[in-house]
């Protein structure tokens, strides 16, 4: 709340409170609804990704475990720095439904895999083949933030051609402190991990290699998540009756997408408010970016 009070803050020095207020009350009600609808919908295709993932190791997962999943994601990635307790919570309803830590881990590192590839995707469209689009203040940030996606990519990579490495490479990093060692030793604690790594390999071997339609689908479910999620963007913005291309909106929510995940704040909370104003600003002008930001943060965050 603090983090998002000072972007706040910084936001009416652009849009004074009574111009805010005004384009409030004169946001169209019926684009409040379908930003609604918008919402439902981004729920129902988030729960049918992980439970495409899931059902694939887990068969006896339901609808509506995957339903729930999703909206403590919402909740507690909004509140946690860099959105890391969204997975952590999601992992646990999974497990509270029957399926093992792992495979519930797994079965949403897939969709995160999935969502980096889209990501990096679009971010390298946005920087190499349109970066006048891009706000000056945001490239700095937006180089770095896809830096450390291809890093992440290609870490990825690495632990699925390399399980043999990436076994050895776990052992020296666990008995690296020789008095932890003979207690690592008793528990079998190499033993397990190396299991684990086992696991983990054949699972995310057997999406991506074994399992190509069921990836594939994931795939073309997560393009239709980030689409509809900027599309509540785009649904905003003529809710407060400005004119934009809903192509041009789709893409200015790009660069946004790419640095948020890396924010330190609770929920990007701070750096989102900023920048997506900054973002958006070719298609809202001054005195609506503040009442933008807040109606946009409220569906996105719902």
């Amino acid at each position: 709340i603090a983090f998002s009070l000072i972007a706040y803050f910084i936001l009416f020095q652009r849009s004074s409170i009574g111009d805010s207020i005004r384009h409030l009350r004169e946001f169209d009600l019926r684009y409040f609804a379908l930003a609604l609808g918008l919402v439902v919908v981004d729920w129902i295709i988030g729960a049918s990704r992980i439970l495409l993932f899931a059902r694939k190791v887990h068969s006896r997962i339901t609808l509506g475990a995957c339903w729930r999943s999703c909206l403590v994601h919402v909740f507690l990635a909004g509140v946690t720095p860099s959105q890391t307790g969204g997975a952590a919570a999601q992992v646990y309803v999974l497990y509270a439904e029957g399926m093992s830590v792992l495979d519930s881990t797994v079965t949403l590192f897939v969709g995160g895999f999935i969502t980096t590839v889209i990501v990096l995707m679009a971010g390298a469209t946005m920087l190499l083949v349109q970066p006048e689009m891009i706000a000056p203040e945001l490239r700095t940030l937006a180089v770095i933030s896809f830096g450390v996606y291809v890093l992440i990519l290609v870490g990825i990579l690495l632990t699925l051609t390399h399980p043999r490495q990436t076994k050895n490479v776990a052992r020296g990093v666990m008995i690296r402190t020789p008095r932890l060692r003979p207690r690592l030793e008793k528990a079998h604690v190499v033993d397990r991990v190396f299991s684990t790594i086992d696991r983990y390999h054949d699972l995310m071997t057997g999406f991506f290699v074994r399992g190509k339609l069921v990836f594939l689908v994931g795939l073309l479910l997560t393009v239709l998540i980030y689409v509809n999620k900027f599309l509540i963007g785009w649904v905003v913005v003529r809710g407060l009756g400005l004119e934009a291309n809903v192509g041009q909106v789709l893409f200015l929510q790009i660069i946004p997408l790419l640095i948020f995940y890396f924010s330190p704040t609770p929920g990007s909370s701070g750096l989102a408010e900023v920048s997506t104003m900054a973002a958006m600003s070719p298609v809202v002008p001054p005195s609506y970016q503040a009442v933008y930001v807040i109606l946009w943060r409220f569906f996105t965050l719902v």
